[in-house]
């Protein structure tokens, strides 16, 4: 029989354990790996169809698959413990949870900063575990109690969620990911899986941090001088907070700081003015700021003595937030009415934030930058290029 969304697993190829695939509209059968033939689908007409679900997707889960291992702990920008392998077995999703196949991730620099654990998450950390935060694919697999998502549908995730307490498991780097269905959105209908994968935890920190701040800041619109600060543009959190802040919430004025080399770039995302920390005059960029002008700083790189500089610039009224991590802090002499958030870590358990990140991309407010790609082979050079410092947007991985 010809078998739809609504066919129960006996429908068709009974008694083999068969799931719906919404990519090619029938049902694929988990074991053994072979499609079933659509109505009328018989001969060579119908061979022709299964080798096209064998060879692009067949709903099946293989036992093993390439992925890239911390094998131990390293010291700082020693990435030989890692390991790419071809042979690590597939993970079989759990109640409430998916497998994602995985299609592309990207290069954060918490990806090799937790090489190096250290204190008390090094502890918890069991070896050898999969690397990766980013993920954008298909998914493969769902689990009991799973509602929401479907085998075939495009998603992404960032794959933070409570990751110490999984012994440092995360996932990205592999052909297949584990991730909770609550955590795990659809992906922007708009642009590739590689374009998509280089968005999820560093949209997600900005989009939080912004909120946390107050957007989308509607007095200060009614005000119509709305003007938001990103004290680095051009890395991941910064190219992505500068076009939120001015396309999505329409800030009458954003003002970033880079190099030289990347002002135009800063300036293509929407910040209406770039400092560059490498002026011939040699001034700090706050200095060229005027006095109680700005509502909003968002510290997202977050170095020691920023957020003294930044009482100076922040209007009574105004929020100074950070992104911890580079010893930074709140100002130890804080403007009156100025309110100073530590941004803390990145909430990656709800997909909600995603599907808002999801419809700003969509809308044209939001768009990826990928600098470079690299080979899931290739980890490590990926690596070393983040660890130097340079990146503008992100590095990809293509799994």
């Amino acid at each position: 029989m010809h078998c739809t969304p609504n066919s129960t697993r006996d429908d068709c190829c009974a008694p083999l354990v068969c799931e719906y695939d919404l990519v090619f509209g029938d049902h694929r059968c988990i074991s053994p790996t072979i499609m079933c033939a659509p109505e009328g689908a018989e001969g060579a007409e119908g061979a022709a169809t299964a080798d096209r679900g064998a060879a692009a997707y067949t709903g099946s889960l293989p036992a093993t698959m390439r992925a890239v291992l911390a094998t131990k702990a390293s010291a700082d920008a020693d990435f030989s413990n890692l390991r790419y392998v071809t042979d690590q077995p597939v993970p079989a999703p759990g109640i409430g949870e998916v497998v994602i196949a995985v299609a592309a991730s990207s290069v954060n620099p918490v990806d090799w900063k937790i090489t190096d654990p250290g204190g008390v998450v090094g502890l918890v950390f069991k070896y050898p575990h999969v690397l990766g935060f980013d993920v954008a694919g298909v998914v493969a697999a769902v689990g009991k109690g799973c509602k929401r998502l479907k085998v075939g549908d495009a998603v992404w995730a960032d794959l933070g969620q409570v990751w110490p307490l999984r012994g440092g498991q995360l996932g990205a780097y592999a052909e297949y990911a584990l991730a909770d269905e609550k955590q795990v959105g659809r992906s922007p209908t708009s642009i590739g899986h590689a374009e998509a994968a280089a968005l999820p935890l560093v949209a997600l920190t900005s989009y939080q941090a912004l909120v946390k701040a107050g957007a989308p800041w509607a007095a200060q619109q009614q005000r119509g001088d709305l003007t938001v600060m990103v004290t680095s543009g051009s890395g991941g959190t910064g190219f992505v907070a500068t076009q939120m802040a001015k396309h999505a919430w329409n800030a009458t004025t954003v003002i970033t700081v880079c190099g030289t080399a990347n002002a135009a770039f800063c300036a293509a995302n929407g910040a209406d003015v770039v400092h560059t920390y490498d002026n011939a005059t040699g001034a700090d960029p706050f200095a060229l700021i005027p006095a109680d002008s700005v509502d909003v700083v968002y510290d997202n790189f977050g170095a020691p003595g920023t957020a003294d500089k930044a009482m100076a610039v922040l209007r009574s009224g105004g929020v100074y937030i950070f992104l911890p991590g580079k010893n930074g802090g709140v100002s130890k002499h804080p403007k009156a009415g100025v309110k100073q958030i530590n941004y803390g870590d990145c909430d990656s358990s709800k997909h909600e934030d995603l599907d808002a990140i999801a419809a700003m991309v969509d809308a044209g407010f939001v768009r990826s930058h990928v600098q470079r790609s690299f080979a899931l082979a290739d980890i490590v050079n990926a690596f070393n290029v983040s660890y130097g410092g340079q990146v503008v947007g992100k590095l990809g991985v293509t799994i």
